[in-house]
């Protein structure tokens, strides 16, 4: 099981470079789905802070941030809890 997603912000602008986005550890040892939504939200929204805070439109730049970096992270857990179908083909 997963214990740990590293939450990095998606490079959803153009001036920064996925080589300098942020990431921040998210901790999922035996916290429900909704306690893990609220700290990869809570997540998203630090590490968008401190890459969108010098945007000429950093408030837009940081709700698209904020938005995407959730989504992704959120699709990249949901993906790695799925069985690999070797897995399945083994049982």
């Amino acid at each position: 099981m997963i214990r740990t997603l590293v939450l990095t912000a998606v490079a959803t602008l153009a001036i920064t470079a996925p080589a300098h986005a942020g990431s921040i550890r998210v901790a999922l040892a035996g916290k429900s789905l909704a306690q893990v939504e609220a700290e990869v939200g809570k997540a998203a929204r630090t590490v968008c802070f401190r890459e969108t805070r010098s945007e000429t439109l950093a408030l837009e730049a940081y709700n698209r941030c904020v938005k995407a970096t959730t989504q992704v992270a959120l699709d990249t857990l949901a993906t790695a809890q799925v069985p690999s179908n070797s897995s399945l083909a083994a049982n």
